[in-house]
C-alpha cells in the first residue's frame, strides 16, 4: 500500500534538517535530478514505500517534484515516521533472503490470487520484473504486509518467476508463507506472525497416490534450489531441504537431503523437513513440517550452495 503522509511542521522540519546535515538535500531546496526548486520544511511530505512506489521520498507539495531518500541515517528516520503514522495498519513481517549460490538468483513472491504479493524489496535486493535479483553471496532484506493471504516465495537462475503458484509445473522449490496480523488467532496474541514451510510436492500428487506409489509419474518434484528456513536471522534452521535428488521415494526425483517424509517428527535431519505430499486427508498428520514465527521476528530464507 502506497502512503503519502502529511508530516507535522515539527516532524517535517526535523527530518529536513537531518537531510541537510548529512547532505542529502541542499539547503533551501529540494534537489531533483539537475533541477533545484525552493522548498520549505513544512511544504514537504514523506512518501512511504509500497504498492505503486518504492523507497522513501520527499515530495514538494508546490511543484510535485520528488527526491529519493538514499542516506542510511535518513532512511532510518523516514522508516520510523512511516511506521508511526501508519500504526497498526502497517503491520508487516520482515524477511531476509540469502543467496549462497555461486551465481545470482531471481526471487518472486506471489499471493494465492496469482498476483505479486505485498512486498517491499529493501537493501541487498535489486528490483527485477515483479521480484528481485539477489547477487551471489548477498542477503536481501524485505518486508511483507501482514494481510493473512497464503503466499509463496520461489526462485529461478535466469528471471523472476512470473507466478510462484505455478512453481509445481515449473519444478521450483516453494517456501510457503502466511503473514498474519497481530489480531489473528494464529498469532496467539504475540504480535504479528508468519507461518511457513517448504514444499516439493509434485503437481498432481495426492495423499492417496502417495500411499499407493509415492506419487510416481505425477509431474516430478517441485524442486530446483536447496533451501533452508528459520525464524530469526541468527536462529538455528527450522527446516532444511537439499539434494542431490534421489529415487529413494519413487521416480519423482525428490531431493535426497530433505528429511524423511514418513517420519513421525519434524525439523531434525531424519524427520520431516518439507511437504513431499499434501498430508491433509484424515487422519491429519500432526507432524506436518509447518510452523510459526511469532512477535514480528524475521523469517530467514537461505538458498543454499549446491544442488
Amino acid at each position: 500500500m502506497k502512503s503519502i503522509i502529511p508530516m507535522a511542521r515539527g516532524a517535517a522540519r526535523a527530518l529536513l534538517f537531518a537531510a541537510i546535515a548529512i547532505g542529502s538535500v541542499a539547503v533551501g531546496s529540494l534537489a531533483v535530478g539537475s533541477a533545484a526548486t525552493p522548498a520549505a520544511a513544512d511544504e514537504l511530505k514523506l512518501m512511504c514505500p509500497g504498492e505503486g512506489g518504492d523507497g522513501y521520498r520527499f515530495k514538494d507539495q508546490r511543484t510535485k517534484e520528488e527526491t529519493e531518500v538514499k542516506d542510511p541515517q535518513l532512511k532510518a528516520l523516514a522508516e520510523q515516521a512511516c511506521e508511526t503514522s501508519l500504526g497498526a495498519k502497517a503491520e508487516s513481517g520482515p524477511v531476509t533472503i540469502t543467496n549462497k549460490q555461486s551465481k545470482p538468483i531471481y526471487v518472486g513472491f506471489t499471493t494465492i490470487d496469482h498476483k505479486p504479493g505485498p512486498i517491499t524489496w529493501g537493501s541487498g535486493c535489486t528490483k527485477s520484473g515483479k521480484g528481485a535479483r539477489i547477487a551471489a553471496g548477498a542477503t536481501c532484506k524485505a518486508t511483507v504486509a501482514s494481510n493473512a493471504a497464503p503466499s509463496r516465495f520461489c526462485a529461478s537462475p535466469k528471471a523472476v518467476p512470473a507466478d510462484c503458484f505455478d512453481a509445481q509445473q515449473n519444478h521450483q522449490t516453494m517456501v510457503e508463507t502466511n503473514f498474519e496480523p497481530s489480531t489473528n488467532a494464529g498469532c496467539f496474541n504475540k504480535g504479528n506472525c508468519v507461518w511457513f514451510d517448504i514444499s516439493v510436492i509434485p503437481q498432481n500428487c495426492t495423499d492417496a497416490l502417495w500411499q499407493k506409489n509415492q506419487c510416481a509419474s505425477t509431474g516430478g518434484a517441485s524442486y530446483n534450489f536447496p533451501v533452508q528456513v528459520a525464524c530469526g536471522t541468527s536462529a538455528k534452521p527450522t527446516y532444511t531441504c537439499q539434494g542431490p535428488t534421489t529415487t529413494k521415494w519413487g521416480n519423482s526425483n525428490y531431493p535426497g537431503k530433505c528429511g524423511n517424509p514418513n517420519a513421525t517428527c519434524q525439523s531434525k535431519s531424519n524427520c520431516q523437513n518439507a511437504y513431499f505430499y499434501p498430508m491433509f486427508d484424515p487422519p491429519e498428520n500432526k507432524y506436518q513440517p509447518n510452523t510459526v514465527c511469532l512477535s514480528g521476528q524475521p523469517l530467514a530464507i537461505t538458498f543454499l550452495a549446491g544442488q
